[in-house]
């Protein structure tokens, strides 16, 4: 079994009192049969559902996924596991998580995540059970990132019942089992501090079922200040150098030209060093429009610099001069309208 920090284990054994109310400990139970108290009465057994978040590692946006320590606690009341004799009293079993009725609760979205307990569940003396499982691991977290670096998404943790429907299983939420950790590791995000949990039926189309479904959302927010003061106007300042070229004289052919290909060399390079934070993805976002906009007013201003230079060069030097001093005024309004339209459209 692989283990995730001994420090993350710990705290969530330290959170297990105020979770379940249960004290630590177990008695050999006798071999059982399951009954399915689901289908006892006219109302959905109700199962408590407590998820809480202890720590968000990373996002990653190009796989649609994070990566998360998650505390899972499930309470529900199973009247064929009252002790028949007072002398238990007190006592407390555990089991084999399948060697009793459960609601055969899964996450939806769990991508590759290892359990670090033992599946088993506590139960007292008046029938109450308790699940406790930790998960440590990625989880699938689909969002659209066009507005990326300025995108917001949604970590969710979907708890689905396999074998139960709405009519059959209601999950409901355990405030005191329920919340997120102070302080998360990761620190290009900022995570909500309140979850929002929900109820909701999953509806199984192959089989057209409606599944006992919970739903444990955080809202996290890029922190975009680390794009614009790295990326964004360091890129800015790249343009700018290289519409600078339009107040050297077109007579000064070689200055020009030189510099506009560094400026062009210069942001080649800078897009393959800033290349590995860009996420993947197959739509333009925000950020790839500014980039798009900006190689080509870097590439025009090139394609300019060198028309002057040769009409200068063919005797038309006023026609050159002309050429640039309505660069001057044409190339920063498309630039300013490039911004705009990427960041504020």
């Amino acid at each position: 079994m692989n283990f995730i920090p001994s420090f993350y284990a710990s705290l969530f054994l330290l959170l297990i009192p105020c979770l379940c109310g249960f004290e630590a400990a177990a008695q050999e139970p006798a071999p059982r049969e399951i009954d399915n108290i689901a289908e006892t009465g006219d109302k959905p057994k109700e199962v408590l559902v407590g998820i809480y978040v202890i720590n968000v590692e990373s996002i990653n946006s190009a796989n649609q996924s994070y990566k998360a320590v998650v505390g899972i606690s499930l309470r529900w009341n199973d009247p064929s596991l009252v002790c028949s004799s007072p002398e238990d009293a007190g006592k407390f079993r555990r089991f084999g998580r399948d060697e009793v009725w459960n609601p055969g609760a899964a996450m939806l979205n769990m991508r590759s995540a290892s359990r670090q307990f033992e599946d088993n569940v506590s139960v007292d003396c008046d029938g109450n059970v308790l699940y406790l499982q930790l998960f440590y691991g990625d989880f699938v977290t689909s969002a659209d990132i066009r507005d990326f670096p300025f995108d917001k998404r949604t970590l969710k943790i979907e708890l689905v019942s396999t074998r139960y429907e709405t009519d059959e299983v209601r999950f409901a939420v355990y405030p005191d089992g329920t919340g997120r950790g102070e302080q998360f590791s990761i620190a290009d995000w900022k995570i909500d501090k309140d979850p929002v949990t929900e109820s909701t039926p999953y509806y199984f189309k192959p089989n057209n079922r409606k599944l006992a479904s919970f739903v444990y959302k955080l809202g996290a927010e890029r922190n975009y200040k680390y794009f614009i003061l790295k990326i964004i106007i360091p890129l800015v300042f790249i343009v700018l150098m290289s519409l600078s070229v339009f107040w050297i004289p077109p007579t000064q052919l070689g200055p020009q030209i030189g510099l506009s290909v560094t400026s062009m060399l210069t942001l080649i390079a800078y897009l393959f060093a800033v290349g590995k934070v860009v996420p993947d993805v197959e739509y333009l976002t925000r950020f790839d429009k500014f980039v798009f906009g900006s190689t080509i007013m870097v590439f025009l201003a090139l394609v300019e610099s060198i028309m002057t230079g040769s009409l200068s060069a063919s005797d038309n030097n006023e026609l050159a001069k002309k050429i640039d001093w309505y660069s001057r005024i044409i190339f920063p309004v498309v630039f300013l309208i490039i911004i705009f339209y990427s960041f504020f459209l």
